[in-house]
């Protein structure tokens, strides 16, 4: 059975059931094979419980055995059938990632975003184009990204910096409005 995991952020694999022993895979993981309808936790399936409760599963025969008892098995079966059948090609498994396959979801924080500023982002990168504005853009597109990683301490933080960038670009464009309205205002 050819086993794809879902490991540091990404899709690995395929991998044969005795791999899996030797990565770091828990309960948690990710994992897809033919015949699942979705990316499912790999405790949540019966084929992997070994993986958890300390089996292993019994190792397989050497290909040459198994050739053997293979070419045995069919030498026999080809005296009793008159009809002989075409070898089956193997499938090929299709990717977890093909049309149609759900992709692996991350559980999302059960804290509400953080505010992302972007509306104020946007308009002050427009209008006045300040560094300071396009840092407040930065940071509150960093607010989603972070979030959606699972990091709700850094999309907090982001949020902050976001909401403190926009707030000194506004004050700093009104000092040039203030300061010609006075030289010139009456």
């Amino acid at each position: 059975m050819k086993i794809w995991v879902y490991l540091d952020g990404r899709q690995q694999g395929p991998f044969e059931l005795e791999q899996l022993f030797d990565m770091p895979v828990d309960e948690n993981t990710k994992v897809w094979f033919d015949g699942l309808p979705r990316w499912c936790a790999a405790g949540e399936i019966d084929e992997l419980r070994c993986l958890f409760d300390g089996s292993r599963p019994a190792p397989a025969q050497n290909t040459a055995e198994a050739e053997a008892s293979y070419a045995s098995d069919e030498s026999v079966e080809a005296e009793h059938t008159d009809l002989a059948e075409e070898p089956v090609a193997e499938a090929k498994p299709e990717s977890p990632y093909a049309p149609g396959r759900p992709a692996p979801r991350r559980e999302l924080p059960e804290e509400p975003c953080p505010s992302t500023y972007l509306g104020w982002s946007i308009g002050l990168a427009i209008c006045c184009c300040s560094p300071l504005s396009i840092g407040a853009l930065v940071a509150s597109i960093c607010v989603t990204s972070f979030y959606q990683s699972g990091n709700v301490d850094k999309a907090r933080k982001a949020s902050e910096i976001a909401a403190w960038l926009i707030m000194i670009a506004i004050a700093l464009g009104f000092f040039p409005v203030m300061f010609m309205s006075s030289l010139f205002g009456e």
